[in-house]
């Protein structure tokens, strides 16, 4: 019915976040500066399809400390730190 490329909200792998430092200056994907601050960066290794990134490893998304505290609230994605 769905096909075997269906896998509902993703699969525990799909997305990793990593949390940094700003030493430099870095613009988050909302196009906020960080700077001498913590920030995170998702990894998405895949879609909900299953189909990888063509050009890359994975998608990169960067959040700021309020855009990913909003994102946990919400539960939009997997754990935070999962696998690693």
């Amino acid at each position: 019915m769905m096909g075997h490329g269906y896998y509902g909200k993703g699969l525990a792998d799909q997305h990793r976040y990593v949390k940094k430092f700003a030493w430099w200056p870095v613009r988050s994907n909302s196009n906020k500066k960080i700077w001498l601050t913590d920030y995170y960066i998702r990894y998405t290794f895949y879609d909900n399809n299953g189909k990888p990134p063509i050009k890359d490893y994975s998608w990169q998304y960067t959040f700021t400390k309020n855009e990913y505290l909003i994102v946990q609230m919400k539960g939009e994605y997997s754990s935070p730190f999962n696998g690693s």
